[in-house]
């Protein structure tokens, strides 16, 4: 008896290899089994390069600072004044008859200071006045009701001044309920305008 159970753990140890030794990978796989749960996550990777720094969605907008304009009343063809109103010139160098021709013009009149603006589109009429703008090659003309030449109104800062914003007609169409072109605020905000 006492030789058999001190041969018992070797006779197991040659059972088991036995067993193991008679297993096949030939056999069909089995049904696969659940998914366990998902462990903890990693770490995290170091940051990426930098990619180039793309083009803004504005590359080919023109836009002018804020400028002093100087009115004169309107004038027949004898040079005489007349009482149909004013006229004020804006050079504009970059206003071409491609922009005439498939752009956009806007032209904005700030009524008051840049401290305080009020700021209006043009064409820009009320019971009391109003100021419009033609286009051609290579200026604006801006005509009013009234004498707008900026200026320094006492004690404050220049006021009644203009600023014209020119769109290509290359820039690629955005949807049209996103930018509100006769509202100023809606425009600089969309074209990243800086005053």
């Amino acid at each position: 008896m006492k030789l058999s159970s001190r041969h018992l753990p070797l006779m197991f140890l040659f059972a088991a290899l036995v067993a193991f030794a008679a297993c096949s990978k030939d056999g069909a796989q089995g049904p696969a089994g659940n998914p366990g749960a998902a462990g903890p996550a990693g770490p995290a990777g170091p940051a990426g390069a930098n990619g180039p720094k793309g083009d803004t969605g504005v590359a080919n907008v023109i836009y002018s600072q804020w400028l002093n304009v100087t009115f004169d009343t309107i004038r027949d063809q004898n040079n005489v004044a007349t009482t149909d109103g004013f006229v004020g010139f804006v050079d504009v160098p970059k206003l071409t008859k491609d922009i005439l021709t498939k752009g956009t013009i806007n032209v904005y009149f700030n009524l008051d200071s840049a401290d305080h603006p009020y700021i209006v589109p043009l064409p820009y009429v009320d019971p009391y006045l109003f100021v419009s703008f033609r286009a051609e090659e290579g200026g604006l003309t801006i005509i009013a009701s009234h004498d707008f030449s900026s200026g320094n109104f006492p004690g404050q800062k220049i006021i009644q001044q203009f600023r014209y914003v020119l769109i290509p007609g290359g820039v690629a169409a955005r949807s049209a309920n996103v930018v509100d072109w006769k509202d100023y605020k809606s425009v600089q905000r969309y074209l990243g305008l800086k005053d």
